[in-house]
């Protein structure tokens, strides 16, 4: 299993991309950024989108990916003619109602037409597994103020967690403690810790916070954990408090970072 950093911030400014992650080249957790991170020909190769939640930083560039890939079905492309977004019930509802929606983008389930739409939606049932290209994914409810999941991935015996946004949670670490074969984690740490009012209200994590919830984790030092949707803005404060943690194999992800299991 090979996941490639395409953004892992929490806002977005020059240089720093939103959050997108890519599983073995055709699979996205989460669409914040893959077209900034990725060429066409890459991006066509994206065949499953695992949404968390609706938040903009975690689905804009679905739109723009749809735009892509109708554009690329033009030019005479036959393979990988439609993305698949699995995500809970209520936010494909929301990705219809308040999104491609034909006033703030395109339909693109309906484009070009119903029989043949670029975008597909698959709706996702908490900790009931889905196949998608030899990984198994499962999404694990997790705190935040809309509808979230985090994601259980498995390939070969191995398993990788992704939190997504959350603050203060249990299942997702219940689920992590069970795993015979866990090779990471990828967890929300956004805020430093004199924000911690904010985080709690938005459903983050300070530094502080993300030990509290590490504190729950019984392979801490054992199994790499990486933090992500840091805000740009705040990132050298955020950086040394992680850092003065001491905590045994944790770090910042950068957007650079391929992880390899």
């Amino acid at each position: 299993m090979r996941i490639k950093v395409l953004g892992c911030y929490g806002g977005q400014l020059l240089g720093f991309h939103l959050t997108s992650f890519l599983v073995n080249d055709s699979i996205l957790l989460d669409a914040g950024s893959p077209t900034e991170g990725l060429d066409l020909e890459d991006q066509f190769g994206i065949r499953h989108i695992f949404l968390s939640h609706t938040h903009l930083d975690h689905i804009k560039d679905i739109a723009f990916l749809a735009d892509n890939r109708s554009l690329k079905r033009l030019g005479g492309a036959r393979e990988n003619r439609q993305i698949i977004v699995h995500s809970l019930k209520e936010n494909l509802e929301v990705l219809r109602k308040h999104f491609l929606n034909n006033h703030v983008w395109p339909d693109f389930t309906k484009i070009p037409s119903i029989d043949d739409p670029i975008l597909a939606f698959e709706e996702i049932k908490p900790e009931e597994p889905v196949e998608a290209d030899g990984v198994t994914i499962t999404a694990i409810p997790v705190n935040h103020p809309v509808p979230c999941t985090g994601f259980l991935l498995e390939k070969d015996g191995q398993q990788f967690i992704y939190t997504a946004d959350t603050g203060h949670t249990d299942r997702i670490w219940e689920v992590a403690n069970a795993q015979p074969n866990l090779k990471g984690i990828i967890m929300d740490c956004s805020f430093p810790n004199n924000y911690e009012r904010l985080a709690d209200i938005s459903g983050h994590l300070t530094p502080n916070g993300m030990a509290k919830e590490l504190a729950k984790f019984n392979k801490l030092g054992d199994v790499p954990v990486y933090l992500y949707h840091m805000k740009p803005e705040t990132l050298n404060v955020l950086t040394a408090e992680v850092e003065a943690l001491y905590l045994p194999h944790l770090r910042m992800l950068t957007q650079v970072d391929e992880l390899l299991f």
